[in-house]
């Protein structure tokens, strides 16, 4: 999913908007003019690339057109997000022989099986991402947020 129309309709307006102020504050911290930030990010953005559209609480997916015998991971769940990578944990693989995916018939190597649960995760660089995989959900924090009015202290919220 690519494009600031798809990404708009998957997460809203005031969080799609959040996502993309904090991206060009990155960039204005490292100096970029803000108009140049605001241009870049944008632009970077409606072309889905990772740098600017990646975040926490992301489901990616494997691309189709990648190879699965190169890249046996099927999807990734972004648990944190910093301005150079995100953390990822690796959530299904191709031939998992187990819960843990780091049975026998794991096409993960062994020495990253470990990273395939929640509870930690993976360093994962941008580019990366943008290689193999593309965005399939995204559920920011407002959406965990009640939506019902709650009333003013002291208040019944019925009209008098």
């Amino acid at each position: 999913m690519t494009g600031l129309i798809s990404l708009n309709w998957l997460i809203g307006d005031q969080a799609l908007s959040d996502h993309i102020r904090a991206r060009v504050n990155e960039l204005v911290d490292q100096g970029v003019e803000y108009k140049q930030a605001c241009t870049t990010v944008t632009d970077a953005a409606d072309a889905g690339e990772a740098w600017a559209v990646a975040a926490t609480r992301q489901t990616w997916i494997r691309r189709h057109d990648v190879d699965p015998d190169e890249m046996p991971l099927r999807s990734l769940y972004v648990l944190e997000r910093t301005d150079t990578h995100v953390v990822v944990a690796y959530v299904d693989l191709d031939k998992a022989a187990d819960d843990s995916d780091a049975g026998d018939r794991s096409n993960l190597p062994p020495d990253k099986a470990a990273h395939n649960d929640h509870t930690q995760g993976v360093v994962y660089p941008f580019d990366a991402l943008d290689m193999s995989f593309e965005l399939a959900a995204w559920e920011p924090f407002e959406h965990l947020l009640p939506t019902a009015a709650v009333p003013a202290s002291g208040t019944t919220g019925a009209e008098e």
